[in-house]
């Protein structure tokens, strides 16, 4: 998952005081800016940065990292990125994704305009103006310029392009992104190594990797990031009746074979994942004293099991122990810890 480096809100900072906090927090995130409200009217402004991998040092030498920052504000402001301040030696390059309001970037000479749901990319190297003139609520994703450029060779040339709200890896990447906060702990380096190439790639196809590139990414980046969208869906909606490769693909826009491939590629089936995504849910259903009341077959169901005699050979198999073993360990340890809230 992504770590969070830190959270602001200007909820319970005083009105005087909102910019010149904010320029303190901003100093610490992506890359400094000075910023400018539209109006004499409070507003509130609230950001969570989050990181993986190495972030700092200049011309992205150290930086081998991703950035992103989930932001909303709820006026309109401009922000600068002015020629002075480009001695923090920051070169990210921005991806701005819109989910509530409008952006206007000016940078190279260019000036372009997104509307909620669009994308647009910008680069930390250059001086540019942003103007957000309302309410707003959006992603910033920050990379470092050398591996996008040795994916997109013609990078300058694409930035301050609109990249229209149907572009599907931008959903794909939001959706990435989403599953990332809500998941485990990145375990290895080498795991977290792969999801920043992952989120590499993302960005280089939605700005418009060559040929040769794209199709490098689309067999890493894109595939890890619809598993894991796919896998995600699979989780939220345990308790449907369907959820077969069918089903899946009508939602994701893909065909039924590319997720039994996307599957395959880690050694398992589509079939085997939602049994024990199942079974685990059932598990931990069993040890929490919430549940002390309901009968083992409500459980099972609950999680999307429609034979309790199909339930307890896979859960016998699967843990090697039946449900009632696993609900009298729990019982003993909920006795232990609190031993006044378990009858006797």
């Amino acid at each position: 998952m992504l770590t969070t480096a830190f959270e602001f809100t200007t909820e319970n900072v005083p009105p005087p005081e909102r910019v010149r906090r904010w320029h303190d927090v901003f100093d610490q995130s992506v890359s400094r800016r000075q910023l400018f409200p539209l109006s004499d009217d409070p507003f509130h402004m609230h950001v969570i940065v989050s990181n993986m991998g190495t972030r700092g040092g200049a011309s992205g030498h150290t930086n081998t990292g991703v950035c992103v920052q989930r932001m909303t504000f709820t006026a309109g402001f401009s922000a600068q990125r002015t020629a002075d301040l480009l001695a923090d030696g920051n070169d990210d390059i921005i991806l701005y994704i819109h989910q509530a309001g409008r952006r206007i970037i000016s940078q190279l000479g260019r000036e372009t305009e997104i509307e909620a749901g669009g994308g647009i990319v910008s680069s930390n190297a250059d001086p540019s103006t942003v103007i957000v003139p309302e309410a707003s609520r959006f992603l910033c994703i920050a990379v470092p310029r050398r591996p996008i450029l040795a994916l997109v060779p013609n990078l300058d040339d694409l930035l301050v392009r609109s990249l229209p709200g149907n572009t599907g890896v931008l959903r794909l990447l939001e959706s990435y992104l989403t599953a990332l906060d809500h998941g485990q702990a990145v375990s290895t380096p080498e795991l977290q190594h792969s999801i920043i190439v992952h989120i590499h790639d993302l960005v280089a196809v939605a700005l418009g990797a060559t040929r040769e590139h794209l199709e490098i990414a689309t067999g890493r980046g894109i595939r890890a990031a619809r598993l894991r969208a796919i896998k995600t869906d699979v989780v939220k909606k345990l308790t449907d009746g369907d959820l077969s490769a069918r089903t899946l693909a009508l939602r994701h826009r893909v065909t039924p074979r590319y997720i039994h491939k996307l599957f395959e590629s880690e050694g398992t089936t589509l079939s085997k994942f939602v049994l024990g995504q199942r079974l685990s849910r059932v598990h931990r259903m069993l040890r929490d004293a919430r549940n002390i009341d309901q009968t083992i077959g409500a459980l099972a169901f609950a999680a999307g099991f429609g034979d309790l005699s199909t339930f307890n050979h896979a859960f016998r198999r699967h843990y090697g122990a039946t449900p009632s073993d696993v609900r009298a360990a729990g019982a003993d340890e909920w006795r232990r810890v609190k031993p006044y809230k378990i009858a006797a």
